[in-house]
């Protein structure tokens, strides 16, 4: 895998289609964003990891809150699936249709969230044991939301599926995440200006390694 060709195709993708890649994703974590605020001020869901999703929460939260949270964090979990869906039919067309992240939530619900949680507990377990088994189980993971939504794969049997096309790989996509540190740092520096620009790289870029992988692996 050409991790430099696939980021050097994919800065080419997002010229002129940015808010096209921007904007569900903006729409999805403002909604989660408002309700947890609304929720508990000191609660958050992170959901832009679309493989898990993390709770953090309060001593001070009470039940009810902690319910509203988690489904807040599940509706969001399931709509950035349907984003991907979304992104995998641009990054082959180079056409956008905001109704693959609708169907993909209606016709796949169910699966995705079986491999979000069975993957959200096999990571979570390996972490516990000790960081790095957790890192490779994680990494191993990688692409299990995206082959749910994108092929006929059980939620169940997306976790073996996804583990098989990692095989060989898992330091080769890990060398290839790590190396948008930079575009990190420059979101960070310019308190999220430069989002605008990395979100759509890095997305665009995610799913092109995925859609290479899975063409090599057949």
């Amino acid at each position: 895998m050409n991790r430099q060709e696939i980021k050097k195709e994919a800065w080419e993708k997002i010229k002129g289609n940015k808010w096209n890649i921007w904007w569900p994703m903006l729409i999805i974590c403002f909604v989660e964003g408002v309700i947890s605020s609304i929720v508990s001020p000191e609660a958050s869901v992170n959901v832009m990891n679309f493989q898990t999703f993390t709770i953090s929460v309060n001593e001070s939260m009470n039940p009810t809150q902690a319910i509203i949270l988690l489904l807040a964090g599940i509706i969001s979990g399931l709509f950035m699936a349907g984003y991907y869906k979304y992104i995998i039919n641009f990054v082959r067309t180079g056409k956008f249709d905001s109704k693959d992240i609708i169907d993909t939530v209606k016709e796949k619900w169910v699966d995705i969230l079986i491999a979000i949680v069975l993957a959200s507990i096999i990571i979570g377990l390996c972490t516990c044991l000790l960081v790095i088994p957790g890192i490779i189980m994680a990494l191993a993971y990688s692409f299990v939301i995206l082959l749910v939504v994108d092929t006929k794969t059980k939620g169940q049997d997306a976790l073996k599926a996804s583990r098989e096309m990692m095989k060989g790989y898992k330091w080769n996509y890990f060398v290839f995440m790590l190396s948008f540190i930079g575009w990190v740092i420059l979101v960070v520096i310019t308190l999220g200006i430069a989002s605008i620009w990395f979100v759509p790289y890095v997305t665009v870029a995610e799913v092109m390694y995925y859609d290479k992988l899975k063409k090599l692996k057949k």
